[in-house]
């Protein structure tokens, strides 16, 4: 059994006053013999110190993330910064981060990680929590595969840390006060928790019919489809995709074993021509051109909530879209998340949401089992 509470503050420059608000809408008296948390805010309460300060007043691990923007039952806001808090005489919660990774160092860094966690605890965790960063011409499937090999492929739910700059300049991750722009931050969950995973991707009705085959590519890097350069295939079904506007368009993934495609994005145009992707996706896949619009977003959101609210005996609602979403949903950018807010603030069960800068859920395969997948463009959420 897990009790939840959640918290938030707006106040970014008066960090006692900040401090002293989140401690008022927790019962701090309650907690029970483990406690963990997760929080998602603005990067300004990273460099206001007011996240460092919070941790060090609270008597438990937390992990988290700068987010677009965040809410719970209380409201949502880009401003903000917003707690969940998970109590248990059961259930475990440990937390560790990694230092900054790069290309060069990603693999060891979260195999270590993974090691001296698991070290401090009594057998495998249930799941894992984990926020990780943004690094520059590494796909974040490359990072998550990475971690799925460390965490013998114990399931994961997690995103990318994002903010306010889409340029991904100003992102943090968060560990117990230590925050760092390029750290990958893990928290383990041990004993009986049974997490209920919901990926709500793209509707059918934005999905091309046209589907086509990858002939040729290296890792998470896409040169030709159907034996065409993949900038001229994109063209000929009446996308041109530059620079500025590489990350709007997805990509249906159809992988061998997996139940439904997963949505992924473009990252990266490199002068040749070629696109960085969020996942490896081998030659021989099958994929299919999506699109994204209001009425899409809208859709897929309440699908997941419906999905949310048909599951019985919740405890806690994590709920991680991605933050293209919001920047599609101009000029109601706020629509999404009146959405949630007005689905789950009377429903009786805490709810923490942030937005995402890549998904990280796994999915189930044809084999029955879970996998962890990398996603973009997707409404993710956990019940726990």
């Amino acid at each position: 059994m897990i009790t939840t509470r959640t918290a938030r503050t707006t106040e970014i420059d008066e960090i006692g006053e900040a401090v002293g608000e989140i401690k008022e809408q927790l019962d701090l008296s309650a907690l029970k013999k483990y406690t963990g948390g997760l929080i998602f805010c603005h990067i300004d309460f990273v460099e206001s110190g007011v996240v460092a300060a919070l941790c060090e007043a609270l008597p438990f691990d937390i992990i988290g993330m700068t987010s677009m923007a965040s809410s719970d039952e209380r409201g949502y806001g880009l401003y903000d910064l917003t707690l969940i808090v998970f109590t248990s005489d059961e259930v475990s919660f440990t937390a560790g981060m990694t230092g900054n990774i790069t290309p060069d160092s990603f693999a060891d860094e979260t195999n270590r990680l993974y090691k001296d966690l698991r070290g401090g605890t009594d057998g495998d965790p249930a799941m894992i929590f984990t926020f990780m960063p943004y690094v520059r011409n590494v796909s974040g499937c490359e990072v998550v595969a990475a971690m799925d090999a460390a965490c013998h492929g114990i399931p994961m739910w997690g995103a990318i840390s994002n903010s306010i700059d889409f340029n991904y300049e100003r992102v943090h991750t968060i560990c117990n006060g230590r925050c760092l722009p390029a750290g990958i931050a893990m928290m383990f969950l041990n004993g009986p928790v049974e997490p209920k995973f919901i990926v709500s991707s793209i509707p059918e009705r934005n999905i091309s019919n046209n589907r086509a085959i990858v002939t040729r590519s290296e890792g998470a890097v896409l040169y030709e489809i159907n034996d065409v350069p993949v900038l001229k295939y994109l063209a000929n079904m009446g996308l041109v995709i530059t620079k500025e506007n590489v990350t709007t368009t997805p990509m249906m993934v159809y992988f061998d074993g997996a139940e439904e495609p997963v949505a992924l994005g473009f990252y990266t145009m490199f002068d040749d021509g070629s696109l960085l992707t969020g996942d490896i996706i081998p030659a021989g896949t099958s994929v299919a051109v999506g699109s994204i619009d209001a009425q899409g977003i809208g859709e897929s959101a309440a699908d997941g909530l419906d999905r949310i609210l048909a599951i019985p005996d919740r405890q806690a609602i994590l709920i991680l879209p991605c933050v293209t979403r919001y920047i599609m949903l101009a000029p109601d950018q706020e629509s999404e998340l009146r959405q949630i807010e007005e689905r789950l603030a009377g429903n009786g069960t805490p709810f923490i949401m942030g937005y995402s800068g890549g998904e990280i859920s796994p999915m189930p395969g044809t084999d029955g089992k879970l996998h962890n997948r990398f996603h973009n463009y997707t409404f993710c959420a956990c019940v726990l």
